[in-house]
């Protein structure tokens, strides 16, 4: 993470100031809104503030710009808590997360999926 704003975010989630996070985050342009990072420090927020299941849109949103373990870890960590061991399981499984992922994103139709090329 090399962007300053983001680090700064990142450090008060950190120290469990997530209002003075949220602020911050607010605070970002939409030249943000497709940054991975900024999209992965969001639902940590989200995730703190128990909405688990706009912390799971926003990181599934963060994987369609870039790949990252630490969002893989935190959706399967927020899909172990709400119960679900078995898709939690197979998040974490590196043969077996990007269909998951990709399976999810089919059945949650409002998630933004970037527009593939076609030749």
């Amino acid at each position: 993470m090399n962007d300053s704003k983001l680090q700064k975010i990142n450090i008060l989630i950190k120290e469990k100031k997530v209002d003075e996070a949220q602020s911050e985050i607010a605070r970002l342009g939409p030249e943000y809104y497709k940054n991975a990072e900024y999209l992965y420090l969001r639902s940590k927020i989200f995730h703190s503030n128990k909405l688990y299941y706009l912390a799971i849109d926003t990181l599934l949103i963060s994987l369609e710009f870039e790949q990252n373990d630490k969002v893989y870890n935190s959706l399967a960590e927020i899909y172990d808590f709400l119960g679900n061991k078995e898709l939690s399981k197979k998040l974490l499984d590196l043969n077996l997360r990007i269909t998951t992922v990709n399976s999810l994103k089919d059945e949650l139709s409002g998630i933004y999926r970037k527009e593939s090329k076609v030749n």
